[in-house]
């Protein structure tokens, strides 16, 4: 066993790619808790963060007959959890709890240029200034959806209306938060490439 863990990365991988899951194994325990804690740290959420951990690696496993590396496997799995967490950050931005997460990130990374704390605040004020403009009820569904983590049945039912209403709501709110973001995506992506780099 302990010449087993001896074994280099690029061995364990040309046992993975003849269908050995034993090597695989071994490649999963030795990357797993470093690519765990890059993601967590990205995204602020432990199931999640396991859950993106577990995509890289079925991708690897998935890939291993075509994978043909030009960077250290290392590099290559720490690039992959940084690209499906800033896909996981972009899909959510419309969260409150994410843009505060991008802040927290910001702070962490020294040091934090004032560009950088500039751009999040700018997203942040344009999410605030559009949630501040919606129609009062499309508002009252989104904060009670976002800030109170109700569910659409709970929401109906507090506001006295049906859950398909509230699921129109929350659709309408969020296109409206997407389309005032235009480009903001491109540049949310190149904040966490410059933050996580």
């Amino acid at each position: 066993m302990k010449g087993k863990d001896l074994t280099s990365n690029e061995e364990l991988l040309s046992q993975m790619a003849a269908g050995d899951q034993g090597a695989f194994t071994q490649l999963y325990r030795r990357h797993w808790e470093s690519l765990f804690i890059t993601t967590v740290r990205v995204i602020r959420d432990k199931e999640d963060a396991e859950d993106i951990v577990q995509e890289v690696f079925a991708s690897l496993w998935n890939r291993r007959l075509e994978l043909d590396l030009t960077c250290s496997l290392g590099t290559y799995l720490q690039a992959s959890v940084k690209y499906k967490a800033i896909n996981y950050i972009e899909k959510n931005i419309t969260r409150r709890h994410y843009l505060s997460a991008l802040g927290k990130t910001s702070e962490v990374i020294e040091p934090p240029s004032a560009d950088v704390l500039l751009r999040v605040k700018e997203i942040q004020q344009v999410l605030q200034s559009v949630i501040a403009n919606m129609p009062p009820k499309m508002r009252e569904v989104y904060l009670l959806s976002r800030q109170q983590h109700l569910s659409h049945k709970e929401i109906a039912a507090h506001l006295g209306i049906s859950e398909l209403t509230v699921k129109k709501h929350i659709q309408n709110a969020l296109q409206l938060l997407r389309s005032a973001m235009g480009n903001t995506n491109a540049q949310v992506s190149a904040l966490l490439i410059y933050l996580l780099s």
